[in-house]
């Protein structure tokens, strides 16, 4: 179908045949190979976007409660859960 848009050349190797086939045999889609791709990279964008700024959340409120005391830690519990295991014990 003819568009004012310009167009992207994506090559159908296997690992992306395999994936579309993937999101075809769990959601039931029958669109047409460009249509899928271009919807999932849509989606794939907006939920990177939406990972990024709940990670940056996550980050920011784990920084804000250890400023507030609110967050205690045992460094030397954590250092022994970090030890490699004794084969002797």
């Amino acid at each position: 179908m003819p568009s004012k848009h310009p167009r992207i050349a994506v090559t159908s190797d296997p690992e992306l045949a395999g994936a579309l086939e993937r999101v075809r045999v769990a959601t039931g889609t029958r669109e047409a190979d460009a249509t899928l791709v271009r919807r999932l990279a849509v989606e794939g964008a907006h939920s990177e976007l939406e990972a990024r700024d709940q990670r940056r959340a996550a980050a920011e409120a784990l920084l804000s409660a250890m400023d507030e005391g609110g967050f205690d830690l045992d460094l030397d519990a954590i250092d022994r859960l970090n030890q490699p295991a004794d084969p002797a014990a």
